[in-house]
């Protein structure tokens, strides 16, 4: 059986957006802003993101993927005053058992001038509209640990937390026939 989050007394209070945020869809010119960010997201995780091996090289796969039909996945960046504070990145997802498309979202990425300031609650706000909007069965993220703005935005309320053990394989040939 699965137990809802539990609630904390910070739940019901929804901080109002720093001023002069601006949380907007990725466009084909902010590629080199995306991926400088994903590689300062990665830089922070690195423990973390060791066994899923390192980024691709070329950009190549990412450009396809965001901005060429059929479009599979979707980045919002976070801008505060002009200033780039963050992003937040989605993946179309199908399971077989719900019949239904799901949208993945990644754990979203903040710059310290970014944190506590209602970002990253208007990043998951974007992915949670765009899953209405593709008309998905559910939101899901996977996270280190439920974040702030899920508690912010009543995730708890809404949401299951779902223990899991999650298994990477790489696929490079002297790790893969290991």
């Amino acid at each position: 059986m699965n137990a809802p989050l539990a609630v904390s007394e910070t739940a019901a209070i929804h901080p109002l957006p720093a001023p002069g945020l601006v949380v907007r869809p990725v466009v084909r010119a902010d590629a080199p802003i995306l991926i400088a960010l994903c590689e300062e997201h990665a830089g922070n995780r690195a423990l973390e993101r060791r066994p899923y091996g390192p980024p691709r090289a070329q950009p190549l796969e990412l450009l396809e993927v965001l901005f060429e039909p059929p479009f599979g996945a979707w980045a919002w960046i976070a801008e505060i005053d002009g200033a780039l504070v963050g992003y937040a990145s989605a993946t179309a997802g199908f399971s077989m058992l719900e019949r239904a498309y799901c949208l993945h979202l990644d754990e979203p990425y903040l710059r310290a001038a970014g944190r506590d300031r209602g970002v990253e609650t208007e990043l998951l706000r974007h992915a949670l509209d765009a899953a209405q909007r593709f008309g998905c069965l559910n939101l899901q993220c996977q996270s280190p640990a439920w974040s702030e703005a899920a508690r912010e935005l009543d995730a708890p309320l809404r949401a299951v937390r779902i223990e899991a053990v999650r298994y990477v394989m790489r696929m490079e040939s002297d790790v893969a026939q290991a």
